[in-house]
């Protein structure tokens, strides 16, 4: 330990060695082996703040079970698994990292959008297989020609948004149920069908909420167009992918990549994996260097709230 012990902090996930170096100079730092409930429970007695990832579910219960915390700190762009009800009663402050990752999300996004649209990873297995001249007739559009519609509204979707509008000159539009709008990005705002209808790219943004959960079923996929690919960087459950894997198998989509899925990891007798035109990855669109030395910054965020000062990124 370093400095003084005059704060008890425990960390519940693996993390960075130099944001445990910092939270080492103000207090006493428990590594925990694992996040499961208990070891959540037993560790919480006296800590001050705890600090989290992707995995720990911080319930009202292990709340309950920490009288004296009084930050929670997440090394993540979204706030599952924290009961944010639970901690607003007990004045507990949460902070998180909402920008992390924002640029390496878009540009995931952005390499599957011109992947999909050119028809990429079709003509790379063709080739494989010994094809050649009848690969090269003219196939996709020009990214200035396509409508990118995005489906929900969040620092990534505007950025994804921007790299289009203004790289390419493509048109722009959106859709968010829970009506939020642009900061910072000339776009325009449509119904939901209207987007379905319209969009060559159907980029998706969204948290899982009762409300969104399930909301690009079969019905709404049908609403695409044929030529039209889906990219979900968001939350799996959000889009049937079920469903989705029949669209693409019947050619009523043109493309998909997904980097989530409503069950991690994604079951070895899925039908999405064995369908035409799709890109899967393991929910690592964020997931770049730069990324990862950002998340950790919600250290110094969890150290200005333990130290009495206003935190930069803190839940209203």
């Amino acid at each position: 330990m370093k400095g003084s012990d005059s704060y008890h902090i425990v960390v519940a996930e693996p993390f960075d060695t130099a944001a445990v170096d910092r939270l080492e100079e103000i207090g006493e730092v428990k590594i925990l082996e694992n996040s499961a409930p208990q070891t959540l429970i037993d560790a919480l007695g006296d800590a001050d703040a705890l600090l989290v990832r992707t995995k720990a579910h911080v319930t009202a219960r292990i709340i309950e079970a920490a009288p004296s915390l009084k930050v929670i700190g997440r090394a993540s762009p979204t706030l599952d698994h924290i009961d944010l009800r639970a901690a607003k009663l007990r004045n507990i402050s949460v902070v998180y990292a909402p920008r992390v990752a924002v640029a390496s999300i878009a540009e995931y996004v952005l390499a599957s959008m011109i992947s999909l649209s050119r028809g990429i990873p079709f003509l790379d297995r063709q080739l494989r297989e010994g094809k050649f001249d009848t690969l090269r007739s003219p196939r996709g559009h020009e990214m200035a020609n396509q409508t990118i519609g995005l489906l929900g509204i969040d620092p990534v979707a505007e950025a994804i948004g921007r790299l289009c509008g203004v790289a390419f000159g493509s048109r722009i539009m959106y859709h968010d149920p829970a009506g939020r709008t642009p900061t910072d990005l000339e776009s325009e705002a449509v119904a939901f069908d209207d987007l379905l209808a319209e969009a060559d790219i159907l980029s998706v943004h969204l948290p899982l909420t009762p409300a969104t959960r399930g909301l690009l079923d079969a019905d709404r996929l049908a609403q695409l167009k044929q030529t039209a690919v889906v990219v979900n960087t968001s939350r799996g459950a959000v889009i049937d992918t079920s469903a989705l894997a029949q669209a693409l198998r019947q050619k009523h989509i043109a493309g998909a990549a997904l980097d989530v899925f409503e069950t991690e990891p994604l079951p070895g007798n899925h039908p999405i994996r064995r369908v035409p035109n799709c890109i899967l990855t393991p929910h690592i669109a964020g997931a770049t260097l730069d990324a990862s030395a950002g998340r950790y910054r919600v250290t110094d965020d969890v150290i200005r709230v333990l130290k009495g000062e206003d935190p930069q990124y803190a839940v209203s």
